[in-house]
């Protein structure tokens, strides 16, 4: 990465911290991201997942952890 993008990343790192300063912010944000890390994860891979199955697949392993 070049300095530019780095001082970006540091930069949108930041804007997002003072954003979810409380825990449930910060808490609801990071489950709301994960659906977009595992998807963007799989295209890295190579394999094809839709947002909206993913999403559905995650909601359903969380109903069984909640039993």
């Amino acid at each position: 990465m070049t300095k530019a993008e780095i001082k970006k990343v540091q930069q949108n790192l930041e804007k997002w911290r003072k954003s979810h300063e409380d825990i449930n912010a910060l808490r609801k944000a990071y489950r709301e991201s994960i659906p977009e890390q595992v998807r963007a994860s799989m295209a890295f891979e190579g394999e094809h997942v839709g947002l909206k199955m993913l999403k559905e697949y995650l909601m359903e392993l969380k109903m069984e952890m909640i039993k």
